[in-house]
C-alpha cells in the first residue's frame, strides 16, 4: 500500500516536472515572440516614418510640379497672345507692303489724313464709338479667350452648314469660324467692321471684307448659310430686325442662319461677360429673337442653350426625411440654379 502511494507520488512529481518544463518552454517561446513582435513593430514604425517622409517629399514635389504646370499654362497663354500679336503685326506689314506697291507715298499720306479726319468726325457725332477708343483686337485677345477655345465651342454649329457652298460669317472677328469652315472644305467669307480683324483674317488665308454685315448681305445675290456669332448684342432693335429680314431674303431655300449671343435668362452674364465689353448695347431675349426670325419668314426655329458656356456650379438638392414639400422645394431650387448658373450663351437657328 505504501509502495503504491510512493509510486503514485513519484509519478505525480514527474508529471509536475514535465508540466513545469513545458510551461517554462512556453514562457520562453512567448518571450521570444514578444521580442520578435517588438522588433517587427519597431521596423514597421520605422518603415511608416520613412513612408511618411517620402509622402511629404512627394507632396512637396507635387506642389512644385503644380507651380510648374501653372507657370507652363501661363506661359502658353502668353505665347498664344504673343503669337496673335505677331500675326496681327504681320497682317499690318502685309497691308502696308501691298499699299506701297500699288500707291505712291503721297497718296498713302493723303489717305491717312482723310482717314484721320473721318475718324475725328465720327467720334464727334457718334458719342465715343467703342471701336475708336479702345484697341478692340487686343481687348478680344484679353477677354474673349483663345482662338482655339472659341473654335472648339463653335464646332457644335458645323452640322448646320454641311453641304454649303456660300457661307457668310458676320462679325468674323479673329476668324475662328472661318478656320472651321476652311478645315471642313466649306467656302466662306467673313465680314467685320473692324479693319484689324479683316487684315488678321486675310493674313491667315481667309477671305474677309471690311463692311457692315447687313449692308454686305444686301449687296450680294444669295448665300446658303449665315453665321452671326456674338453680334446681335452690339445692335439696336431696328438693326436686328433688318438683319433677320435681310438674312431671310438672301438665303436660298433650305439655308440656315445661326445666331449666337449672350443669354439674358441666365443672371450669370450680368456679373460675368456681358458688361465687360463696352460695345455691347443690351442682351436679346431668346424669345424676342425667335419672334423676329418668325416674322422674317424663318421656320423650324430652334433655340440651343450651349453647354460649353455654363458655369461649373449648381445649387445642391436637399435630402431630409419626413420633411413636407421637399420635392417641391428641390424642384424650385433647380429652376433657381438654372437661372443663376445656366448657359451664358444661346444660339438660335432658323431655316428658310
Amino acid at each position: 500500500m505504501l509502495t503504491k502511494s510512493r509510486e503514485k507520488i513519484e509519478e505525480l512529481e514527474k508529471n509536475i516536472g514535465d508540466l513545469e518544463q513545458k510551461l517554462q518552454k512556453a514562457l520562453m517561446e512567448k518571450e521570444e515572440l514578444f521580442t520578435k513582435l517588438n522588433i517587427q513593430k519597431q521596423e514597421s514604425e520605422q518603415r511608416t516614418r520613412s513612408l511618411e517622409l517620402r509622402v511629404d517629399s512627394l507632396e512637396r514635389r507635387l506642389d512644385g510640379y503644380e507651380n510648374v504646370i501653372v507657370n507652363l499654362q501661363n506661359n502658353n497663354v502668353l505665347l498664344e497672345t504673343m503669337g496673335q500679336t505677331m500675326e496681327r503685326l504681320l497682317a499690318r506689314q502685309s497691308k502696308l507692303e501691298r499699299l506701297a506697291k500699288t500707291q505712291p507715298i503721297a497718296a498713302i499720306q493723303a489717305a491717312k489724313e482723310v482717314y484721320k479726319d473721318s475718324v475725328m468726325t465720327a467720334q464727334s457725332t457718334r458719342a465715343a464709338d467703342s471701336y475708336n477708343v479702345i484697341d478692340y483686337f487686343d481687348f478680344e485677345n484679353h477677354f474673349r479667350g483663345s482662338r482655339q477655345s472659341i473654335k472648339e465651342r463653335q464646332k457644335q454649329y458645323l452640322d448646320y452648314f454641311k453641304g454649303c457652298t456660300r457661307v457668310v460669317d458676320i462679325g468674323c472677328g479673329r476668324g475662328e469660324f472661318l478656320e472651321l469652315m476652311k478645315e471642313n472644305h466649306i467656302p466662306a467669307v467673313g465680314v467685320d467692321t473692324y479693319e484689324e480683324f479683316v487684315d488678321y483674317c486675310t493674313e491667315k488665308g481667309f477671305q474677309a471684307v471690311r463692311d457692315d454685315g447687313i449692308h454686305y448681305l444686301k449687296t450680294i445675290e444669295s448665300v446658303d448659310g449665315i453665321f452671326v456669332g456674338q453680334v446681335v448684342e452690339h445692335l439696336k432693335v431696328e438693326q436686328i430686325v433688318d438683319l433677320c429680314h435681310t438674312a431671310y431674303e438672301k438665303l436660298e431655300k433650305g439655308g440656315r442662319v445661326v445666331m449666337e449671343t449672350p443669354n439674358p435668362t441666365s443672371l450669370a452674364i450680368y456679373t460675368h461677360a456681358f458688361y465687360v465689353d463696352p460695345s455691347h448695347v443690351k442682351p436679346v431675349h431668346p424669345l424676342t429673337l425667335e419672334y423676329f426670325l418668325q416674322k422674317a419668314g424663318f421656320h423650324d426655329i430652334k433655340i440651343l442653350y450651349t453647354e460649353s458656356s455654363k458655369i461649373n456650379m449648381e445649387i445642391p438638392e436637399l435630402h431630409m426625411e419626413a420633411s413636407e414639400n421637399m420635392e417641391a422645394f428641390n424642384k424650385a431650387m433647380r429652376v433657381v440654379s438654372e437661372t443663376l448658373f445656366g448657359s451664358q450663351d444661346y444660339a438660335i437657328i432658323g431655316t428658310k
